[in-house]
C-alpha cells in the first residue's frame, strides 16, 4: 500500500500531463483562422481585397467552395501560403458592410476539416477626393471628405508638389516633388499623409506623369534626363519603378525610345504610352512583350474602357479652316477602329474624352472649330441620345474631368478667366439628378480617392 501511495501523485501528474498534451495537440491541429483582412475596426476601399489566414496549409479548392460573401459579389481567389485572398471583380459599395464566411467542411492538407463556421465583417470606406492647392511653382495635396465636406492637407512640401496619383486601392499616393537640384523626385505617402517614402531620387532629371499598375507593384512615369554636356533636358522617356524594392529602369532599352503619358489598362494586360517620334500611341502587351502602334497626331494616350479591351482617343482631321478633331475607339480583340460618336462630326474641336467606369458614358470638352469661345463640358451616352451640355460659361475653361469609380458622378476643374483674381475651383455633376455644385473654392487637378 505504501508503494501505491508513494507513486500515486506521480501517476496523476502523468495522466494530467498526457491529457493536456493530447488536448493541446488536438487543438493545435484543428483548422482555425489566425487573422482576417480587414482587421476589426479597419475599412477597405471599393477595390480592396478580403483575406483570411489559416493556421496550416489548406486545400484551396475545398476552402474556395465553402466561401461566401453577402451581399453577393463576383470575385477571384488567390493564395499566399496559408492566406486566402478574395479579390472582387466589380467595385464594392461605398459605406456598405459585407459579411464574409467559410462554412464547416473546408479541408486542410492533412485531411482535417473546419468544424465551426468562420465569419468576419468587411466595411467599405467612402470614396473621397484628392486635389492640389496651387502656388507659383507647384502646390500641395489636399483631401476632400464627402461625408463631412471637410478638407485637410495631405502634404506640406512648401508648394513643391507638381503631380500625383493614388494607387488603385487608394491606400497610398505617389507624387512628384521639386528637389534642391532643380529636378523632381518621386515620393509616396499613406492616404492620410503619414509614412512618406522616396520612390526615385531623380537628381536633376524631371520625373512626373505617374501611372500605377493594377496590382500596385509598379509605377510607370515620364523622365526627362538632364544632359550635362549640352546643358539641356533630353526628350522624355517612360520609366518604371518597382514599388517593393525601388528598382527603376527605362521601359524600353533604346535610348531614342522617346515617349510620355503612360497608362495601364484596367485588366493589367497592357501599357499605353505616346511615342513622340512615331507620333503614335504605343501599346505594350505586358505578358508577351508584343507591341502595336496607333497613329495619331494628338500627343496623348486616351482613356481605357472599363474592361481594358478598348481605348478611346482623339486625332486631328484636316479641313479647309483649322484641323477638326475626331474621337475614335480601337478594339484590341478584333483590331478594328471606329468612330466613338457613330459618325464623324465636322467642325468640332474636342479635348480627350474620359470613359465612365460603367462603360456607358463619355465626358469631354468641345467647341466649334474657329469659334472665339472656350470649350464647354459635355457628357454623352455611347449609342445613346444627343450629348448633354454641363457648362455654358464663356468666361471660364473646364478641364481635368474625372468620373468617380462607379460612374455616377463627374468632378471637374473650372478656371475663371475674367475678373480681378483668376483661380481654379472644383465642381461636381451628379448623373442621377443632373445637378452641379461647387465642392472646393480653391482647388485644381482632382483625382478620386477610393
Amino acid at each position: 500500500m505504501k508503494f501505491r501511495h508513494r507513486y500515486l501523485p506521480w501517476l496523476l501528474s502523468a495522466v494530467i500531463f498526457l491529457t493536456a498534451a493530447f488536448v493541446f495537440l488536438r487543438l493545435s491541429n484543428r483548422v482555425q483562422p489566425l487573422g482576417f483582412f480587414p482587421e476589426t475596426g479597419e475599412q477597405i476601399s471599393i477595390h480592396g481585397k478580403i483575406g483570411v489566414i489559416f493556421n496550416q496549409p489548406m486545400v484551396p479548392a475545398s476552402v474556395e467552395a465553402h466561401f461566401s460573401i453577402e451581399p453577393h459579389v463576383a470575385g477571384e481567389f488567390s493564395w499566399d501560403w496559408n492566406t486566402l485572398w478574395f479579390t472582387p471583380t466589380e467595385p464594392l459599395d461605398p459605406g456598405q458592410t459585407y459579411q464574409a464566411s467559410i462554412v464547416p467542411g473546408a479541408q486542410a492538407e492533412n485531411g482535417r476539416k473546419l468544424r465551426q463556421s468562420i465569419e468576419w465583417l468587411v466595411k467599405i470606406r467612402e470614396v473621397d477626393l484628392l486635389y492640389l492647392v496651387l502656388g507659383t511653382e507647384g502646390g500641395d495635396l489636399w483631401h476632400y471628405e464627402f461625408a463631412t465636406g471637410q478638407t485637410y492637407a495631405i502634404t506640406e512640401t512648401g508648394q513643391a508638389l507638381i503631380d500625383f496619383k493614388p494607387s488603385p486601392t487608394g491606400d497610398r499616393i505617389a507624387y512628384a516633388q521639386h528637389n534642391p537640384q532643380g529636378g523632381t523626385d518621386l515620393w509616396s505617402v499613406e492616404r492620410d499623409g503619414s509614412d512618406p517614402e522616396m520612390l526615385v531620387d531623380c537628381g536633376k532629371d524631371q520625373c512626373d506623369q505617374l501611372a500605377w499598375s493594377v496590382g500596385a507593384d509598379w509605377i510607370a512615369y515620364t523622365r526627362e534626363s538632364w544632359d550635362e554636356r549640352a546643358e539641356r533636358y533630353l526628350p522624355s522617356r517612360v520609366w518604371t519603378v518597382n514599388t517593393r524594392n525601388g528598382a527603376s529602369t527605362p521601359l524600353y532599352r533604346q535610348e531614342e525610345a522617346y515617349g510620355h503619358s503612360p497608362s495601364f489598362s484596367p485588366d493589367g494586360l497592357r501599357l499605353a504610352t505616346y511615342d513622340s517620334l512615331q507620333q503614335a500611341i504605343r501599346i505594350l502587351e505586358l505578358e508577351s512583350s508584343q507591341e502595336s502602334a496607333i497613329p495619331t497626331l494628338y500627343p496623348g494616350v486616351g482613356s481605357w474602357s472599363p474592361d481594358g479591351k478598348e481605348l478611346i482617343f482623339i486625332d486631328l482631321v484636316t479641313s479647309v479652316l483649322e484641323p477638326n478633331v475626331a474621337i475614335y475607339i480601337v478594339n484590341f480583340s478584333n483590331q478594328t477602329v471606329r468612330n466613338a460618336l457613330g459618325e464623324f462630326v465636322p467642325n468640332l474641336d474636342f479635348d480627350p474624352p474620359q470613359w465612365s467606369p460603367d462603360g456607358k458614358w463619355l465626358a469631354y470638352s468641345a467647341r466649334p472649330v474657329g469659334a472665339a469661345i472656350n470649350k464647354g463640358l459635355w457628357v454623352a451616352e455611347l449609342d445613346g441620345d444627343a450629348p448633354i451640355a454641363l457648362t455654358d460659361d464663356p468666361a471660364a475653361t473646364f478641364t481635368n474631368y474625372r468620373w468617380d469609380p462607379r460612374g455616377e458622378r463627374l468632378v471637374f476643374q473650372r478656371f475663371q478667366l475674367s475678373g480681378g483674381s483668376s483661380h481654379a475651383s472644383l465642381w461636381l455633376w451628379e448623373r442621377s439628378t443632373g445637378q452641379i455644385r461647387r465642392l472646393v473654392e480653391d482647388g485644381a487637378r482632382p483625382e478620386w480617392l477610393p
